[in-house]
């Protein structure tokens, strides 16, 4: 087995967001007059998409028009001050990683908007070799990252928090690292069994 691209989630795996995002699903449940509930029980509730978090709570309707209700309440949240922090060794990782000679991606489910500033104001924009969020299918979104790479499913690797992303690493045909860090714990990561688990993002370096 050869890792030649490592391929990024970017909320709980390189940015920490959770509050943020907390913050913008109860003015979304609030908006649609559902019942909110605290940080910790909302925790173990999220699920892939804003979209999808909605659904489990009762709300549909059109997804672009809820995905930009999503977009408006985080920035609110932001604006407040309730900012998205980067965790302390992602730039570290970058380095090593592209001294390696790999390819680094992002593959989210982040407004593509605040993924790109995120990733600016964090200095870690130079070392993408492409970026792409707003993702509402993260299987074929990582097929078709690999595919605009030229590069081989099963030579790369997803890297996210929840067992949503492993289960997408799989079903892309990739290999799959479940971090510790972000919206899901090691318990429920583990049960998904992927290829490998992070208890914190410089891990990595222990399997590249």
């Amino acid at each position: 087995m050869k890792i030649d691209t490592v391929i990024f989630d970017w909320s709980g795996v390189i940015s920490d967001d959770r509050k943020p995002v907390y913050e913008a699903n109860m003015s979304l449940l609030r908006y649609f007059e559902k019942p909110t509930m605290d940080f910790e029980e909302w925790l173990p509730k999220t699920t892939m998409t804003p979209i999808e978090f909605l659904a489990d709570n009762g709300v549909y309707g059109d997804r672009e028009k809820l995905f930009g209700l999503f977009k408006k309440y985080l920035d609110d949240a932001i604006i407040a001050g309730i900012v998205p922090t980067v965790y302390a060794d992602a730039a570290d990782v970058f380095t090593y990683l592209k001294n390696k000679g790999l390819t680094i991606a992002i593959l989210s489910s982040h407004p593509p908007e605040n993924l790109t500033e995120e990733a600016e104001k964090y200095k870690l924009k130079s070392f993408l070799d492409f970026i792409k969020g707003g993702s509402k299918n993260k299987t074929e979104g990582l097929k078709s990252v690999c595919e605009k790479l030229g590069k081989n499913q099963e030579n790369a690797l997803y890297v996210g928090d929840t067992v949503y992303d492993i289960q997408a690493a799989k079903g892309a045909g990739l290999l799959s690292a479940g971090i510790c860090t972000g919206y899901h714990t090691k318990d429920r990561l583990l049960k998904e069994k992927p290829d490998f688990i992070l208890n914190i993002l410089s891990d990595i370096k222990k399997i590249i």
